[in-house]
């Protein structure tokens, strides 16, 4: 009886603490965001980066998370934040923020920075 409520303590422990390491990721749904302006979609959060595809202005997209990456200049405005909007077949695609609607982050929460996602 000891072994079985020692392992049943143990895997409760395991499961609490995975839940606790995953309260910092942003979870679904996310917020919405949308473009301005065309922009390309890349492979990590820099223009050196290949291109995965472009979304168009005018397009909504899952904002999963922001981080900061390559300073970028486009239309008069420098920022090094770039948007998480699709984590598909495992990889990590980035737009920068500055051709979404809003503020420097596209409206997305500050606690939704990507660390590291």
């Amino acid at each position: 009886m000891r072994l079985l409520l020692g392992s049943l303590l143990a895997v409760l422990a395991l499961v609490g603490g995975t839940a606790a390491a995953q309260a910092d990721v942003p979870l679904p749904p996310y917020p919405q965001v949308t473009t301005w302006a065309d922009v390309n979609v890349r492979t990590c959060e820099s223009t050196a980066c290949p291109v995965a595809w472009v979304m168009k202005a005018g397009t909504i997209a899952n904002g999963i998370c922001w981080t900061r990456g390559e300073n970028v200049q486009a239309y008069g405005i420098w920022n090094d934040v770039w948007i998480k909007v699709s984590s598909m077949d495992g990889g990590r695609y980035l737009a920068s923020a500055i051709f979404f609607v809003g503020d420097n982050r596209a409206n997305l929460p500050y606690e939704n920075d990507c660390g590291g996602l």
